[in-house]
């Protein structure tokens, strides 16, 4: 490792396909590559908090054993009356605070950074001190589906809106080298165009938005590593299909942390 040199890794938004960050985290983590700090967004934040706390792989033997959408996502979900939006998020909290007893930042073992839209005001707002379950529940409120969060009087939804990867957020906190993961990263769809539906039009246009957000904000500050998992054909209610985005995020991170490990030496 170059001396004195501080990585930082940021993680993007994604859904379920946030758990692709949980194969990069593990192939780091196998390359005994140090991280000295952490950003993310939406389920980026969630899974950062997770790794920085120390308790990642208790998630990750949590969520393996789950493979059936109907059990495991679908009979998960905490509706709401649908004024602000269709579910108020507690079940995801319920999850990370019976993992740790982390309630604040100052707790974790490595600086994270979460991201969060100022939806009022449109701003991007970070959180790293104080109340970190608030910062996960605001990061992660997908607009009409999990409820906004107030933060600092801000009312907060998705980071992704604003910062789909928070790079500039490590570059801020010291990194001197950067790795980000996008989950949002383009192949060329393997489906025929007459299998299209509804459903998978609005799903890679969104995809196709965010992946170019993400790239134009990378314009000014590229990073130094960049990782993008081949998710393509996953959406983002495919939590019972963990086993698979861990993999294809391991493998992935693998190959392209071999490809810069002169970046390490």
């Amino acid at each position: 490792m170059k001396k004195n040199y501080k990585i930082g890794i940021a993680l993007g938004g994604g859904a379920a396909r946030g758990y692709a960050h949980i194969g990069v985290l593990n192939a780091i983590e196998e390359l005994n590559i140090p991280i000295s700090y952490v950003s993310g967004t939406s389920i980026g934040s969630f899974i950062g908090a997770l790794y920085a706390s120390g308790n990642l792989k208790k998630f990750e033997d949590k969520i393996r054993s789950r493979n059936s959408f109907m059990k495991d996502v679908l009979f998960k979900l905490d509706p709401v009356f649908p004024k602000l939006s269709i579910m108020n998020g507690n079940e995801v909290i319920k999850v990370f605070k019976e993992i740790t007893d982390i309630r604040t930042f100052e707790e974790l073992n490595l600086p994270l950074t979460t991201v969060s839209t100022d939806i009022i005001n449109n701003k991007k707002i970070e959180s790293n001190s104080g109340d970190l379950i608030n910062a996960i529940k605001a990061s992660i409120a997908i607009p009409g589906v999990l409820s906004p969060t107030y933060v600092n009087d801000n009312l907060c939804v998705d980071g992704g809106l604003i910062d789909p990867v928070p790079l500039q957020s490590i570059v801020d906190m010291g990194s001197n080298i950067t790795i980000a993961v996008n989950l949002y990263g383009l192949q060329s769809s393997e489906k025929q165009d007459n299998k299209y539906n509804i459903v998978d039009i609005v799903d890679r246009s969104a995809k196709i938005i965010l992946n170019n957000v993400t790239h134009l904000s990378f314009k000014n500050n590229e990073p130094d590593i960049l990782i993008e998992p081949p998710i393509d054909q996953f959406k983002g209610w495919d939590f019972h299909r963990s086993n698979e985005l861990i993999q294809i995020g391991y493998e992935k991170a693998l190959k392209v942390l071999d490809t810069n490990k002169d970046l390490f030496i």
